[in-house]
């Protein structure tokens, strides 16, 4: 159960984090933030990062447990949850390129 709501975070993830990114791009910002835009960019950017990487470590290590587990019957939620967490980090690291994007006019 707990991988299964795991694997939904993980697709909401790949899907809502380019378009929060590009809002924040645009000149959104959290209403409880106390700072600037740029400060806000700043932070939202190291927050993408430290989600890549959680994301890239936790797709290794689910495609590590699934070739260890291979001849299990949960292989392939393995995999496919160490896929889906690759993706997940990958689109993470891949969305701090669209704040760097100049705004649309």
């Amino acid at each position: 159960m707990l991988e299964l709501i795991a694997l939904v975070a993980a697709l909401v993830l790949c899907v809502w984090t380019p378009i929060e990114t590009r809002k924040v791009r645009d000149g959104w910002m959290r209403k409880n933030f106390q700072g600037t835009h740029a400060e806000f960019v700043a932070k939202y950017r190291r927050q993408l990062t430290v989600i890549g990487w959680v994301g890239m470590v936790l797709g290794t290590l689910n495609l590590v447990l699934a070739a260890v587990a291979a001849s299990e019957p949960g292989f392939i939620v393995k995999l496919i949850a160490g896929i889906i967490w690759l993706v997940a980090g990958g689109i993470s690291l891949w969305s701090r390129r669209i704040l760097d994007e100049p705004r649309p006019a």
